[in-house]
């Protein structure tokens, strides 16, 4: 599984959609990070940070590769969101 971290990543997130806010690692020119996305190319080395809203419901939610081989070998993930009160408390 260690050999897939030496290339590209598309990965998609379900149910929701993303702002990228930052990159940083290894830069590459071309990227489009302007607007709201479901799926962001992560090139080897590199790192984002991305902006998601989950006001509407939480629930369990997905992320993973977009490369099928990958999804096979694992690079696949759910994730909890939790409702809080309004001074940040989980409900």
């Amino acid at each position: 599984m260690m050999n897939m971290m030496n290339m590209p990543h598309p990965i998609h997130l379900h149910g929701k959609q993303f702002r990228v806010i930052e990159r940083s690692g290894v830069m590459h020119e071309g990227y489009v990070d302007e607007g709201w996305k479901d799926t962001v190319l992560i090139m080897p080395g590199e790192r984002i940070r991305f902006l998601v809203e989950f006001d509407d419901y939480p629930g369990l939610f997905l992320y993973h590769c977009h490369n099928l081989e990958h999804e096979d070998m694992g690079m696949m993930r759910n994730y909890f969101v939790r409702d809080t009160d309004s001074t940040g408390q989980r409900i």
